[in-house]
């Protein structure tokens, strides 16, 4: 009867936890080799497949649009930035800290137009219980005394974009919770307690030094069902990235966006006679309040073009059509386009 007391009044006492958006979810740091242009596309491709594998539902990054995407990651990048290496990660002098943000607008456009399930910024935030092992001794996770595991448990989460939060450990609960709770095969007593924070998963873990190495088991409660698995022995960051890994997989799967039934077609549009940058956005904004038009994003300078990609619903002749009927631009030797390039003049100032 005391412990339900005390977890009513936790229950009436908690923040709503559940639901947070994931800020930087287009964005990823890798360490290139040097800044070659061989080094610098290695690590744009390595750093899109950190930004994919943390939006794709589930843990695959293959099949042919995926492929298609990778083949050519500099076309989805908006910005990058180079930063010198802490000498604690690498001796390479050459190497530098690159950061670099990709184009969400596109890579998002391009996944629903080719049915692909993603998972968007709005997250919930999975409770972690961890033990830890190290010379046959088991204590609970504490971040001020466990450095390595709490470098490790952070990176993970940024690097899988996924929001978690770790139990108070605080006087009360530790009265009513042990060890054995968290690693036990019965799990009613451990849910029970986790319902003070308010959250749709929660993770088990138990980690091991292993010698020069860890080990860890993993047990995910999510959905009314109980998923595990093992992380063989490795360095603490894999260890960690593999548990995350798993909440990413069950959590991405079962809140994907699912891919619209209508089919959006694609086109270049290639526009003359932009003078100001400021006239860049206005132009964007302009083709996307048009009813057909679902995104219009820059993509570059070329000569005396500004080129956009364009995913509407329709057909070519309509989006023409749709394009020049306010007369802000106007067709260049119309008979001549293809509906997969079309150029136009910018013939009507935009506020």
């Amino acid at each position: 009867m005391l412990f339900r007391a005390l977890l009513i009044c936790w229950i009436c006492l908690s923040q709503n936890l559940a639901a947070v958006e994931i800020g930087r979810l287009f964005e990823a740091e890798v360490i290139a080799k040097s800044e070659s242009p061989q080094d610098k596309h290695a690590a744009t491709k390595q750093a899109l497949e950190i930004v994919l594998s943390r939006v794709l539902a589930g843990n695959s990054l293959q099949g042919s649009t995926v492929q298609m995407i990778l083949a050519k990651p500099e076309q989805y990048v908006s910005e990058f930035q180079y930063a010198l290496v802490s000498s604690n990660k690498t001796e390479n002098n050459s190497a530098r800290l690159i950061r670099v943000l990709f184009n969400e607008t596109l890579l998002v456009d391009i996944l629903r137009t080719s049915k692909l399930q993603f998972w968007n910024e709005i997250r919930n935030r999975t409770l972690v219980w961890l033990v830890v092992e190290e010379d046959g001794k088991k204590r609970f996770f504490d971040a001020s005394l466990m450095p390595e595991v709490d470098a490790a448990m952070t990176a993970a989460s940024r690097q899988k974009s996924l929001p978690v939060i770790y139990p108070l450990q605080d006087l009360q609960e530790k009265r009513i919770i042990s060890i054995s709770d968290v690693l036990s095969a019965y799990s009613e007593h451990l849910l029970e307690i986790s319902s003070r924070y308010d959250v749709v998963s929660t993770l088990a873990g138990k980690l091991v030094k292993k010698d020069h190495c860890w080990k860890a088991e993993w047990t995910l409660y999510f959905d009314g069902k109980i998923k595990q698995w093992k992380s063989q022995c490795a360095v603490i960051k894999d260890v960690a990235l593999n548990g995350f890994q798993g909440i990413y997989d069950n959590l991405s799967k079962y809140y994907a966006v699912k891919s619209s039934s209508q089919k959006l077609e694609s086109t270049i549009i290639k526009i003359a006679n932009i003078k100001k940058a400021s006239t860049l956005e206005l132009v964007s904004n302009y083709l996307e309040s048009l009813p057909m038009v679902s995104t219009a994003t820059w993509l570059k300078n070329e000569g005396k073009y500004n080129v956009y990609r364009l995913f509407y619903l329709g057909k070519p002749y309509q989006l023409s059509n749709a394009i020049t009927k306010d007369q802000v631009l106007r067709a260049e030797n119309f008979s001549e386009q293809s509906s997969d390039e079309l150029t136009y003049q910018l013939i009507s100032e935009l506020h």
